[in-house]
């Protein structure tokens, strides 16, 4: 029978009471939350009453007393590294919300840190995880409009996020990258109570992929303000015989979104097709019971190809998007099956690490007027330099001293 793995919860913020905290009940078979870490004692005690879990404000006093055999660290990403290293140093796994780290040189120091004590350190990354994602790969994998060569995505979550979809699609990381940015004064506008904004900006990124497998993504505010188009916005998957397309309509109103598959007719041999064979659409479904996602599928000439979801939490996450929380039951179901040796890594630190090398490298490409920038970075590069100073200068200590930065507490801006 599988044991469920004790973990502790670090970070009782607003992401974790909302998204995580009503999912823990469905995930008891695999998830005993055991004790609740967070330097607000008001955060710490009320999370910690909801789960009948022990409340701590200080992560050394959680790793001495060490009720857990894991972590599951929701808190700001300049955090990110310190934790990771001290609990993997400690013998402790440990899962972090995205992004994973600020730094190439902190993801390699957080991979090296787990290898050293053998523990599980991996990030948690939704997005590859969402409806479209999964109903695209079971597209892709049948083959149905042939090889898929290209992505082309416009105000979705250029970044991170999208980075880790690009390469878990392409099941390879990418050869090189160019970027380039423009930024625009706007009106002033807030998009969250913590980002007041009075410009935007605008950036483009080209990944080039091993075996011809092209991505073009760009956004300027994905949140839809001032009339921009909104998230998910516009992404099309082109194949050989069709294309898959994803866009928004209304953004905020409602899902907003409408998904489909076009297709050249395909029932003419070897004939050529031209103008005259008709272009076939074909719908895609998502189906659901009550708030849970249950499966999307398309029906084709080949048959039904489809994404059955496993996962129907009891309690839905407090989110915009009612499927929101079984993505986030999927990573941490997979990190605890990985933990019980029942489980292969499905995203690894390395392909974490290449998520942040791609976003590093759009940036110096973006600086250096959109030149060509290889992948993977190397080890001494511009950006990682930019983002210790900026570092530095916030936290007073190098970024890289990981017990330094551990007595710092990191409230969201």
């Amino acid at each position: 029978m599988f044991q469920p793995v004790r973990i502790a919860l670090i970070g009782a913020g607003q992401r974790a009471w909302s998204i995580y905290r009503p999912l823990f009940s469905s995930l008891k078979p695999w998830i005993e939350v055991v004790a609740v870490c967070d330097t607000r004692q008001e955060h710490a005690d009320r999370m910690a009453a909801a789960l009948g879990a022990r409340a701590y404000t200080d992560i050394r006093a959680l790793v001495r007393d060490r009720p857990m055999e894991a972590a599951l660290v929701i808190t700001p990403v300049d955090s990110h590294y310190a934790i990771s290293v001290y609990l993997s140093l400690n013998g402790i796994h440990n899962l972090t919300e995205t992004s994973w780290c600020r730094t190439v040189a902190q993801g390699k120091r957080m991979t090296e840190a787990a290898k050293e004590t053998g523990v599980v350190a991996r990030v948690g990354e939704n997005f590859f995880r969402f409806p479209v994602d999964r109903i695209v790969q079971a597209i892709g994998r049948s083959g149905f409009i042939g090889p898929i060569h290209r992505i082309i995505s416009y105000a979705d979550h250029t970044g991170y996020h999208n980075n880790s979809r690009w390469t878990f699609f392409a099941k390879a990381h990418p050869l090189w990258v160019q970027g380039l940015q423009h930024a625009a004064p706007t009106v002033h506008f807030t998009s969250t109570p913590q980002r007041r904004h009075t410009s935007e900006n605008y950036r483009w990124r080209t990944f080039m992929f091993p075996d011809n497998f092209m991505v073009v993504d760009h956004a300027a505010n994905i949140k839809g303000f001032l009339g921009r188009h909104g998230r998910p916005g516009y992404t099309e998957w082109q194949g050989e015989a069709g294309t898959i397309v994803w866009k928004s309509t209304e953004p905020w109103e409602g899902r907003g979104e409408v998904w489909f598959l076009r297709a050249e007719d395909r029932n003419h041999g070897d004939e050529e097709v031209d103008h005259t064979h008709p272009l076939q659409c074909y719908p895609i479904v998502e189906e659901y019971e009550g708030k849970n996602w249950t499966r999307s599928y398309v029906d084709l000439p080949i048959g039904r190809v489809e994404y059955v979801n496993p996962f129907r939490p009891d309690h839905p996450s407090e989110h915009r998007s009612s499927w929101y929380g079984a993505p986030v039951m999927d990573h941490l179901v997979g990190y605890s099956q990985i933990i019980r040796g029942v489980a292969e890594i499905d995203f690894t630190p390395d392909d974490a690490l290449m998520s942040l090398m791609m976003d590093i490298g759009a940036d110096i490409s973006a600086e250096n007027e959109g030149k060509r920038v290889s992948l993977p970075l190397k080890d001494e590069i511009e950006g990682d330099e930019i983002v210790n100073r900026q570092l530095r200068e916030t936290y007073g200590v190098d970024p890289m001293d990981w017990d330094a930065m551990l007595s710092y507490s990191y409230p969201k801006h």
